[in-house]
């Protein structure tokens, strides 16, 4: 198979494009301006792509974002933050879309912030949006792959939860709130659960992220997955299991209003103080297995042990 993939420096495109061409599939990757190595160069925001080098491929990944949880929710950010997103998903599938030979299947990042704040409510694809920012953004995220939907491609929303890998990533960001690693909490025995702690957080294995991508490239859905593991927690669960995994007590509660001090109100509430009680349904309908079904293993798996 004949692999395209777009926002392949990321914690999650790095092991994708090593699990493909470990698999013996041919991947290229989309360039922007200023990158290094061999691949199709686009400038999402320029509106640019070299349309005659997209032609040929099986199948297009898009996992292209700025990171939400890098910087405070400034005007400024958010606006980075979405147009990240919405323009170069718009450019890719007006792009595909008009090809001579259209691929298979496009696969496109999305998020389980698409549910809003989901309270106690268990949550599975055919939920409705939630409100808010990051909910707004998922949206539009996932309507701009409309153009290829239109073409007759299969289009597969991901809708990832937290992936738990310390490369990166959400989990790095909840660990060490305060900044460097060095200083997180829980290295220290000063960690627990945040804001009360009953919020639920619905979290996959990288390892798992990965096969659940592969495998839906290879069967025939379509529309939006869940891309998170059998068993959500709580927020007081996660931090259980992360002292348990990492040998150090993790009891000592973080007030919400200290985190919302240190992050920003918007932020603070959207990726760590709210959460979604999701189910992979259409995953595991599909016939996927999870190496990674409960928190402990997918905890162990992030930290290598």
């Amino acid at each position: 198979m004949r692999v395209l993939v777009a926002g392949s420096s990321g914690v999650i495109g790095e092991a994708l494009v090593e699990a493909l061409a470990g698999r013996g599939d041919e991947v290229v990757r989309l360039l922007r301006p200023q990158s290094h190595g061999d691949g199709v160069a686009w400038d999402p925001a320029a509106g640019t792509i070299e349309a005659k080098a997209v032609e040929g491929f099986d199948a297009v990944v898009n996992l292209a974002g700025r990171r939400i949880g890098e910087k405070r929710w400034t005007e400024a950010e958010k606006q980075l933050l979405w147009d990240s997103r919405i323009y170069p998903t718009r450019l890719l599938a007006d792009t595909i879309a008009a090809l001579e030979h259209l691929p298979a299947v496009v696969v496109n990042a999305s998020a389980v912030g698409y549910y809003g704040d989901g309270a106690e409510s268990i949550l599975n694809e055919a939920s409705t949006s939630g409100s808010g920012f990051l909910a707004d953004l998922c949206v539009a995220w996932e309507a701009a792959t409309d153009p290829a939907i239109q073409a007759g491609i299969r289009v597969v929303q991901l809708r990832s939860g937290i992936v738990l890998s310390m490369a990166g990533g959400a989990l790095g960001r909840l660990l060490a709130p305060f900044g460097p690693r060095w200083i997180s909490p829980f290295r220290w025995g000063l960690g627990g659960p945040v804001g009360g702690g009953g919020q639920w957080w619905s979290w996959i294995s990288l390892g798992d992220e990965v096969r659940a991508i592969l495998h839906l490239l290879d069967t025939e859905v379509a529309g939006p997955v869940n891309l998170v593991a059998p068993n959500p927690v709580t927020n007081r669960d996660f931090t259980r299991a992360l002292g348990r995994v990492l040998h150090r007590p993790a009891v000592l509660p973080l007030p919400g209003f200290a985190l919302r001090l240190l992050l920003g109100s918007e932020l603070a509430d959207a990726l760590v103080l709210e959460g979604q009680r999701v189910t992979p349904g259409v995953l595991l309908e599909s016939g996927f297995e999870f190496e990674h079904p409960d928190i402990d293993d997918g905890l162990r798996a992030a930290f290598g042990k």
